[in-house]
């Protein structure tokens, strides 16, 4: 997370990173949980959250762009974009590795964690809330013609 100044507006932009960025620091959280994930599995993940998210609202980074903006690995979320897109992206990765383990119970692994059908209604739950939640914009003032 990059803390940008003031700049008068009250509301100081907060960068969350890029998506490589978050990804890779939350396959690094994964992998402490025990998940069986790739860096690539996270990051192909967080882009179709964020595509998911640009369905619902739009991105910082699409402000005044003139040019077409393909979501890939080198977009930059805002502090606030990453906080309603990682619940979504949290609940895809355990609905991905929910999947992995029941295939290797299949071939007589033993299993931990949810399972499938658990994880997809966590998922859908989450996608369910993220349009809701992209609707809120950061605070903002404005001053009427009467001077209030």
């Amino acid at each position: 997370m990059y803390l940008l100044p003031d700049d008068g507006s009250r509301c100081p932009k907060v960068i969350a990173g890029s998506i490589e960025e978050l990804a890779t620091t939350f396959y690094q959280k994964l992998q402490m949980k025990g998940y069986s994930l790739l860096v690539e599995d996270v990051t192909n993940a967080l882009i179709e959250e964020t595509k998911r998210y640009a369905g619902c609202a739009t991105l910082r980074c699409q402000r005044g762009s003139t040019n077409i903006i393909i979501i890939d690995k080198t977009i930059v979320l805002e502090g606030f974009e990453w906080f309603i897109i990682e619940p979504c992206l949290s609940a895809n990765c355990d609905l991905i590795q929910a999947q992995l383990v029941e295939a290797s119970r299949s071939m007589g692994g033993d299993g931990f964690g949810m399972s499938v059908s658990e994880a997809e209604q966590a998922y859908n739950q989450a996608k369910e809330l993220m349009p809701k939640n992209a609707f809120v914009e950061p605070p903002f003032s404005f001053k009427t013609l009467g001077g209030n």
